[in-house]
C-alpha cells in the first residue's frame, strides 16, 4: 500500500526520467515544467471527483497552445495498488464516467471530437476540451504504463491538432511507438492510427480481447 506521505508527484516525474522511456512528449514537457500532477486518495472513491474537475478546470482554463504546447495534467491516487489489469480498466472507466456525469452539467461536449466511443473521431472531453487519456497501473504488462500508483494522464487533443497542423504528427507518433517497443520488448497491438478506430481501446493500457466493448455512456 502507498503511504499517503509518498510525493507522487516527484515519483511520476522519476518515471518519465527514466532512461528509455519513450514518449518524448512527457519528457518534453518534464523539462519545461508543464506536468502538473494532483494527488488524490482512492481511484474507486467518488468523493474526489469534485476536487479533480476543479484542479482540471484550473489546467485547461490557463493553457495556451503557443506557451504551454507539451503539457499534461496527471491524477495520481494513493490507492490501491493491487488492482489487475482489468480491475484497474474497471475503475478508470467508473472513475471517467464519474467525472463525466458531473461535468456534463457544466460544460458540452467538445465539438471537435466525437462523444460516441465506438466513432473513430472520439475523444473524452471535460471542461468542454477533448482529451486523450493514458491510464497507469503498478501492475501493467507494459513497462511504459506501470507506475507505482494508479494515474491517469489527461492530455488535451488540441495538442495533437497542432502537431498535424504543423505536418510533425506523424514523426511524432512514429518515433514514440518505436521506442516503446524497445522500452517494453515487444509492439503495442492496441495502437491505431487517428481515423481508423476508436481510441478507447488504448486508454487503459490492458491487451484487449476483439469483442471488448467500451462501458463508457455520454449523457449528452
Amino acid at each position: 500500500m502507498i503511504e499517503v506521505q509518498d510525493n507522487l508527484e516527484e515519483q511520476f516525474k522519476a518515471f518519465v526520467s527514466q532512461q528509455g522511456f519513450p514518449c518524448s512528449g512527457a519528457k518534453t514537457a518534464l523539462h519545461r515544467d508543464q506536468i502538473t500532477v494532483r494527488q488524490f486518495d482512492d481511484i474507486r472513491c467518488d468523493k474526489n471527483n469534485i476536487d479533480i474537475l476543479v484542479e482540471l478546470y484550473q489546467f485547461v482554463e490557463a493553457f495556451d497552445i503557443n506557451r504551454h504546447m507539451y503539457s499534461s495534467f496527471i491524477c495520481a491516487f494513493e490507492q490501491p495498488d493491487d488492482l489487475s489489469e482489468k480491475q484497474f480498466e474497471r475503475a478508470l472507466w467508473n472513475k471517467l464516467q464519474q467525472l463525466h456525469d458531473i461535468d456534463v452539467k457544466l460544460h458540452p461536449w467538445d465539438r471537435k471530437v466525437s462523444n460516441d466511443p465506438a466513432s473513430e473521431n472520439f475523444s473524452f472531453s471535460l471542461g468542454g476540451k477533448g482529451f486523450f487519456i493514458i491510464g497507469l497501473n503498478p501492475n501493467s504488462q507494459r513497462r511504459s504504463r506501470r507506475f507505482v500508483a494508479p494515474a491517469i494522464v489527461f492530455n488535451l487533443h488540441m495538442q495533437f491538432d497542432y502537431l498535424r497542423e504543423k505536418n510533425k504528427f506523424e514523426n511524432f507518433r512514429n518515433h514514440i511507438r518505436k521506442k516503446d517497443a524497445e522500452f517494453c520488448g515487444d509492439r503495442n497491438s492496441m495502437l491505431s492510427n487517428h481515423g481508423d478506430e476508436s481510441e478507447v481501446r488504448q486508454y487503459s493500457g490492458r491487451k484487449l480481447e476483439p469483442e471488448w466493448e467500451c462501458p463508457f455512456k455520454p449523457r449528452n
